[in-house]
């Protein structure tokens, strides 16, 4: 590609897991990637173009989160934007690792959830739709298998969140449509990344056909179909990969 024809994307929770595997894959296809995360770049990364693309942005704080869209704006320096992927989510546990449940979520965790699993994906969308009309973009939020169905080690409140990114998608879909701009979801099952619980393998893989975890890289593979041309037909979807655990 041409510095002109060359693809943009802006991933969030890119440090580590989902996140990781999709800089991998969209950089090898030759696309510029914007990465988010609140951690900062680490000096002994091998990407190169980490230090000039990487943003070190807390999507939990709402009151700065607005001027960190300017920022990204200004990366982009008045170019379109062809994909936003909203992966960034966190999964509180208690005080001992367990699960918190709808009695023992605290207040805090509940707003601090929600604004990071929810709230954030859509302020990042509005914050730049411009840029994504002009790119004819591509949204894709990652929701998750919790959402739909009660999970024994994901928590009450990333689960409702979940759920709700959902429906937010479905809505975006049917409000970002008529300019250009399409939005799906991905709803990934039991894949091999550090939010997994140590008893995630032993005690889930009998519930799931195809008898195994999922990879980081499957799961990017799907999100680079979505903002590719190959799906310029697809909106609105939630697409399960979990090895067949949601049937």
């Amino acid at each position: 590609m041409t510095e002109g024809e060359r693809r943009t994307l802006i991933l969030t929770g890119a440090s580590r897991g989902i996140g990781h595997a999709t800089v991998k894959r969209f950089s090898s296809a030759g696309w510029r990637v914007i990465t988010c995360s609140r951690h900062a770049f680490p000096e002994d990364c091998p990407w190169e173009a980490g230090p000039e693309d990487h943003m070190q942005i807390d999507l939990g704080d709402t009151d700065s989160l607005a001027q960190q869209i300017g920022v990204l704006r200004a990366k982009l320096n008045g170019g379109p934007l062809h994909a936003l992927v909203n992966n960034a989510g966190i999964s509180p546990k208690g005080g001992q690792g367990e699960r918190l449940d709808s009695l023992t979520t605290g207040a805090e965790d509940w707003r601090d959830v929600f604004q990071i699993n929810f709230f954030a994906p859509i302020m990042l969308a509005r914050g730049l739709v411009a840029e994504l009309e002009a790119g004819a973009g591509a949204i894709v939020n990652v929701t998750s298998i919790a959402g739909g169905r009660v999970h024994p080690f994901a928590g009450t409140a990333y689960a409702t969140s979940k759920a709700a990114l959902a429906a937010l998608t479905r809505e975006m879909a049917a409000d970002f449509g008529p300019r250009g701009i399409r939005v799906n979801a991905i709803a990934p099952g039991e894949i091999k990344t550090a939010i997994l619980s140590p008893e995630t393998e032993t005690e889930m893989i009998p519930d799931i056909p195809l008898r195994r975890l999922g990879t980081p890289e499957e799961v990017a593979k799907t999100i680079y179909f979505l903002c590719s041309e190959q799906s310029s037909y697809v909106t609105g979807a939630e697409i399960h990969i979990n090895g067949g655990q949601h049937v």
